[in-house]
């Protein structure tokens, strides 16, 4: 009889967890919990996605494919904000490198950052 009560129990706490509303990580219903609406970006800087990419097409070309796809990675939630912002601290010095026409040195470092974060 009492494992037939806890297994009623179990159960029924099973079916209320699987049916809740209840958000871990904020505390409260999922209702409240914050809705991302695209990359997040460091407090007052600008968004390195609107950061035009200066430089020889050889470098700033692959430059700016890159950005777009870690835009497209952070918009539908396959990317951190927080990793999405370290990598856009890291371009800044790609960006420059590529501004100031070192191409092969802009793609060498661009290699360096895919491969840091798990990019090809």
């Amino acid at each position: 009889m009492l494992r037939v009560l806890t297994a009623i129990a179990c159960a029924g706490l099973l079916a209320g967890c699987a049916s809740s509303n209840f958000d871990p990580y904020s505390g409260g219903p999922l209702a409240n919990a914050p809705r991302s609406s695209g990359p997040m970006v460091i407090p007052g800087s600008s968004s390195p996605s609107s950061i035009a990419v200066a430089g020889p097409a050889g470098c700033a070309g692959p430059i700016s494919e890159y950005q777009q796809l870690l835009d497209s990675d952070a918009e539908t939630g396959h990317l951190n904000p927080g990793v999405y912002n370290r990598i856009g601290v890291d371009l800044e010095r790609v960006r420059a490198s590529c501004a100031a026409g070192r191409e092969a040195e802009a793609r060498n470092q661009l290699a360096d950052v895919k491969r840091r974060y798990g990019y090809r």
